[in-house]
């Protein structure tokens, strides 16, 4: 475990990342903060995890966990909330290593943190976001978010990405009520459980840029496995409203 000089951690989880890990550290290294750093990665084959283990022993501020294999990008970011929470950490920046998301707007979402528990970078054109991909992947991405604001409203525009912020409320909250998914729809299933929690919710707009390198990792499966969460998690707002639950 790192020593914790540091109050902020920054996580993402690798699977195959090696042309763009060293990039992702180096720009993430370079930001003007005092923040550790964390990578999950499920015992990558193309050596991104030779990459990470040296990068490892050469700078103090990372952490490398190994797990055994691919266990959900969903159950990667649930272990780094609840490592944030034990080892001590204020904040927490979730992001991929894929430079979709630009390390360059992490002061923005923790300056956003410190007014709210909770920040989600938005795509929204209306919020100033931008959505740079195309085809079957944006439309996908534009529905399922047009669906959650319909049926799981929580003030949001953003559910699905995974460039977000937690301040030590919101973790333990997740530690509390732990989401059940530990694959992509995790990330609509956490937005609404931070509702459910009371807490105070927020985004920042972001691009999200094409990927350069490698390969998008969701599943195929991956609209019908979101369409079933969003069904529970609807199921579970009608329990609440009909008395048989609380916040």
């Amino acid at each position: 475990m790192m020593s914790n000089s540091n109050k902020i951690l920054i996580f993402t989880p690798t699977y195959n990342e090696k042309k763009s890990v060293g990039i992702w550290l180096d720009k993430v290294l370079s930001l003007d903060l005092e923040a550790d750093l964390l990578v999950i990665d499920d015992s990558s084959t193309d050596g991104t995890l030779e990459t990470l283990i040296l990068r490892e022993k050469s700078t103090s501020r990372l952490k490398v966990h190994i797990r055994a294999g691919k266990s959900g990008v969903g159950s990667a970011n649930a272990w780094a909330i609840n490592y944030a929470l034990s080892s001590g950490y204020s904040h927490l920046v979730a992001m991929d290593a894929d430079l979709s998301h630009n390390p360059g707007d992490i002061p923005k979402l923790l300056g956003a943190c410190t007014m709210a528990n909770y920040i989600v970078g938005t795509r929204n054109k209306r919020k100033g976001g931008k959505n740079e991909l195309s085809g079957l992947r944006k439309l996908w991405s534009l529905g399922a978010n047009a669906l959650c604001r319909v049926v799981i409203p929580t003030g949001l525009t953003e559910y699905t990405t995974s460039f977000r912020c937690y301040d030590r409320k919101a973790m333990e909250a997740l530690r509390i009520n732990s989401p059940k998914n530990e694959g992509y729809s995790f990330f609509i299933e956490v937005t609404e459980l931070m509702y459910q929690s009371g807490l105070k919710l927020d985004e920042i707009a972001i691009t999200f840029h094409k990927r350069e390198f490698g390969e998008s990792k969701i599943p195929k499966m991956q609209i019908f496995i979101s369409i079933g969460t969003i069904l529970r998690l609807v199921l579970r707002r009608f329990y609440f409203l009909m008395g048989f639950g609380g916040r």
